[in-house]
């Protein structure tokens, strides 16, 4: 029996690990490898230690040029990729229509099942977007969004598939012991509050107003220290803001790190003050750990399953710190075994949504 040949793409590409990539990993990783047969695409720069976690899940990568760097090599070459491999299925990962280059040379070389997965509410090009909307809505045949609110954005009134950002249950939900002994590693006393924001330092992630409520906390508990995990191309600025604001001994950057799992288990609250999102998948696997966390109300409220989860305006730092007061006071081990089980029925478990993934594509295949 001939394999079910499948070529992703990550429009935020496989430079760091992230969101989109991590979707896509965990998903594939999953896949029957005696049914499927899967390749990912790095174009341009692509990090050593994702590309091994994909090699390793059994998937293809297929590099190619930058596509921001040079747009005529990056088609040529995948219109060689494609002639060449005979993919039975493109899968897409993205926000905006821009993504018709890939969909219209994939309709070209006879690739019959074009699949969009949408994961965000807006994008950052909306001009080129607004424009290509006409022609994305002919080229793809099939859609997918991670959430009510990433499928209205990209597909208007037009049919998706919701299939949501699931997450492995057994790796992030709450252990007291890793508690302990992350703390331990860290040099934490028991009585230090640790808040916690994961995500790329840009635009988006808003971390200048994590330090701005942080700052806030401080006047209410000055033994609390804040853990910004990731990278990205603001870090730097944002070192030196908390410089500035004189927060330099309270708070701590972890890059990009490994073990966030891990990490979770230590903290007592997570922010993530992100101007615009789709589903991030941080705020399930904060449910998962027993972590409350407090978000900005820009945020889709399809990621919040439990009550661990307070929306906050972008307006008022002193709210911020108060209600991360406030929620600090949850003790975690009550409640762990709840949000497993929580978040299995609300359709955040991997395992559930890598099924259900592996069998739209054979079905929609076969047909």
């Amino acid at each position: 029996m001939n394999k079910i040949k499948i070529l992703a793409i990550s429009t935020s590409g496989l430079a760091r690990k992230e969101g989109i990539s991590t979707v896509i990993l965990d998903n594939f990783s999953r896949f029957d490898k005696n049914i499927f047969e899967l390749h990912v695409i790095a174009a341009g720069a692509y990090n050593y230690e994702l590309i091994q976690e994909f090699e390793k899940a059994g998937v293809s990568i297929k590099c190619l040029p930058s596509r921001k760097a040079s747009i005529v090599l990056y088609v040529k070459a995948f219109i060689s990729l494609f002639r060449q491999e005979k993919y039975n299925a493109l899968y897409i990962h993205g926000s905006s229509a821009i993504m018709s280059i890939e969909l219209l040379i994939a309709k070209m070389c006879g690739c019959k099942m074009r699949v969009v997965h949408s994961h965000n509410t807006t994008c950052d090009h909306k001009k080129s977007d607004k424009l290509l909307r006409p022609f994305f809505y002919r080229l793809y045949t099939d859609a997918i969004a991670c959430g009510k609110e990433a499928g209205k954005w990209l597909y208007g009134g037009r049919p998706f598939l919701l299939l949501k950002n699931g997450r492995d249950v057994n790796r992030y939900r709450y252990d007291g012991e890793t508690r302990s002994a992350i703390r331990k590693d860290l040099g934490v006393s028991g009585d230090e509050l640790l808040v916690g924001h994961v995500g790329n330092f840009n635009k988006q992630k808003n971390q200048k107003f994590a330090l701005e409520i942080f700052r806030e906390l401080l006047k209410r508990n000055n033994k609390a220290k804040l853990y910004l995990m990731g990278a990205g191309i603001l870090l730097d600025k944002t070192k030196n803001l908390a410089v500035e604001m004189g927060l330099q001994d309270k708070v701590i950057f972890t890059g990009s790190i490994g073990n966030v799992h891990e990490m979770l288990q230590a903290m007592d609250v997570m922010t993530l003050p992100s101007l615009h999102e789709g589903l991030p998948l941080v705020t399930i696997e904060w449910q998962i750990a027993a972590l409350p966390s407090v978000i900005s109300d820009v945020v889709t409220s399809e990621c919040a399953y439990s009550d661990l989860v307070t929306f906050l305006p972008l307006d008022n730092a002193t709210a911020w710190a108060e209600k991360i007061v406030e929620v600090a006071k949850l003790d975690r081990a009550v409640i762990a075994e709840k949000q497993v089980e929580l978040t299995k029925a609300a359709g955040f478990d991997i395992n559930q949504n890598a099924r259900e993934l592996q069998r739209f594509f054979r079905d929609r295949c076969k047909r």
